[in-house]
């Protein structure tokens, strides 16, 4: 884990507001401009003239670059699933709507800067040359303040984007889930290659971790999240819904790690009911469920939890202890199987 995010390239573009677009708009213009001699033999009025026509023209190429950068960026439907999600998380419908706006704000300003070049063109001294170009400025700068309305949340969201450790959406990925204290960060620094990175999940105060896995030649990402797959649905908040939905868009499985010992943090009945919201949300046919810290259970404990399982639909499919290492090597050759590697 390198700590780079992963983020597709455009949306690690540098996004401009509206302070940022008008702060360069009148560091611009007032710019000296040098004159051709040719133009100056017409005469220091059209001189003049063409001064202002250049710093109009500096306007506008530094307007529809900075708002391009934001009609540039990709809308939700064109991501992929996981970080559009993530996106919707932060912003709901606000963001594709400042992209639309910015992509309408190119167009006007393109056509105002037409139409005022026009009328620069025509006048006749530098001071009517000098209002019709101020004019510009203020018509073009109002436009973009309405299409960037939004663009400082953009801003904060991307940057709460780029703390998430490299993920990569389209590689075999498990997701570990189950309640507090069932040993999850534990089993994910056991499996993994690497010291596990550690980082806020956006938009949340929960946290992520994010290891790997070598299967082989097969590079696979283990994803630990505290705090967001570790209790029922109705106990999350829209926030962590859409996390939840994020992860799910993932090529992943999910792990459900359960704590069978009688003196476990939360019940076993908590952690069924856990283990059938969990499933609702990510798919039974993506969950792998696992015994932990069977090294300190009696094997009538375990079957009595094994039978409460199954009758609930689900299978034991490992059980280990990832303190000591019992039973990984099996698990991971599970796992392997379900990714299909």
């Amino acid at each position: 884990m390198s700590g780079e995010s992963c983020l597709p390239q455009e949306l690690r573009t540098r996004v401009p507001t509206y302070e940022d677009v008008r702060r360069r708009v009148l560091e611009t213009f007032p710019k000296s401009v040098v004159v051709p001699r040719g133009i100056r033999r017409q005469g220091r009025e059209r001189a003049r003239v063409f001064k202002y026509l250049v710093k109009s023209e500096r306007v506008f190429q530094v307007i529809a670059a900075e708002v391009g950068r934001v009609a540039r960026l990709p809308k939700t439907d064109s991501m992929h699933p996981f970080y559009a999600e993530l996106v919707r998380a932060a912003l709901g419908d606000e963001y594709d709507a400042v992209i639309e706006r910015a992509r309408r704000c190119v167009k006007i300003v393109s056509r105002l800067w037409r139409e005022y070049r026009a009328k620069i063109l025509s006048c006749y001294t530098g001071s009517e040359a000098k209002r019709v170009a101020t004019e510009f400025v203020g018509r073009a700068l109002s436009a973009v303040r309405r299409s960037l309305r939004g663009a400082e949340r953009i801003v904060e969201a991307l940057r709460e984007l780029r703390k998430l450790p490299c993920i990569d959406p389209s590689a075999p990925t498990v997701i570990v889930a189950g309640m507090p204290q069932v040993g999850k960060s534990t089993l994910v620094s056991a499996l993994s290659s690497a010291k596990p990175e550690v980082a806020p999940y956006p938009f949340t105060t929960k946290t992520i971790i994010a290891g790997h896995i070598d299967m082989g030649s097969v590079r696979v990402q283990i994803i630990d999240t505290p705090g967001i797959l570790d209790r029922p649905l109705e106990e999350m908040n829209p926030i962590e819904r859409r996390a939840v939905a994020a992860l799910r868009s993932l090529n992943a499985v999910t792990l459900f790690l359960m704590d069978p010992s009688p003196d476990s943090y939360y019940s076993f009945d908590r952690q069924v009911r856990t283990l059938e919201s969990v499933a609702s949300l990510v798919g039974r046919d993506r969950v792998v469920v696992v015994f932990n810290k069977v090294d300190k259970v009696s094997s009538d404990r375990i079957e009595e939890c094994r039978r409460i399982v199954e009758s609930r639909g689900f299978s034991i499919e490992a059980e280990v202890s990832a303190l000591y290492g019992y039973n990984l090597e099996k698990l991971v050759q599970i796992l392997r199987s379900r990714l299909g590697i």
